[in-house]
């Protein structure tokens, strides 16, 4: 029997709440995220013809994000066993993946930059932007602390203003959408370096290249984010 789901009806038998969750991964499929990342991240890493496909691996990472119900790396292997959640997602048993093949997966991706990741949040923002078409585009900026007190590893981690070890990325919201993200040292405050100026000016370029010359621009961000600098290289741009 096929895996793929080729009907939805109404039923009065009691489902699971995981239900939705193959219409969710329909429509990311069909949006061609995998596709998108798969072209960003493929080319920079190795990965087995044998062996389970980066797809899978998106779509099995997504589904465990969305579904929210064990977010520990061997909640994988009870996933692995479970033909309900393997139909859910329209997979084989075969096609489900192990822990140990997530913690693999996820070491290939170390060494992928972050621009890259970047990158494929800009390409997303782009794609948006011609859907909705906009005439003023209002962004939020800002940083969010990352409490990471009770992993048993901590590299990286640095202590932040919350009195957290973890870390502070800086991002870059349109509504509910993220479309940057810079990941940062815990201690890096809103103003760290240029990386708001670096931020802000990408994704100006971006929306002036790829989406419209004299769209408004608004930025929101709280007074941490308010340096000279940045005001002075904003005129140039």
């Amino acid at each position: 029997m096929a895996a793929k789901i080729t009907k939805i009806g109404v039923t009065n038998d009691k489902i699971s709440g995981r239900g939705g969750l193959a219409l969710v991964l329909r429509y990311i499929e069909r949006t061609r995220l995998y596709d998108l990342v798969s072209g960003v991240i493929l080319p920079k890493i190795i990965v087995s013809s044998k062996g389970l496909q980066l797809q899978q691996f998106l779509k099995q990472i997504l589904a465990c994000f969305f579904d929210g119900t064990d977010m520990s790396m061997a909640g994988f292997d009870a996933k692995k066993n479970d033909q309900g959640y393997a139909s859910v997602l329209e997979n084989k048993g075969s096609q489900m993946a192990s822990s140990h093949q997530m913690k693999r997966f996820f070491a290939k991706l170390s060494i992928i930059p972050n621009k890259l990741f970047r990158y494929i949040l800009h390409e997303l923002f782009v794609w948006r932007l011609k859907i909705e078409k906009p005439k003023v585009i209002i962004l939020g900026i800002d940083t969010m602390v990352m409490d990471n007190d009770s992993s048993k590893k901590k590299e990286g981690c640095e202590p932040t203003y919350k009195q957290k070890k973890g870390f502070q990325p800086l991002h870059i919201c349109w509504g509910p959408y993220l479309i940057d993200v810079m990941f940062r040292k815990g201690s890096a405050h809103s103003n760290h370096g240029t990386d708001y100026i670096d931020c802000v000016t990408d994704i100006v370029k971006l929306i002036r290249t790829k989406y419209s010359q004299d769209v408004p621009i608004i930025f929101c961000s709280d007074s941490g984010f308010c340096d000279q600098k940045a005001f002075e290289i904003s005129k140039t741009n």
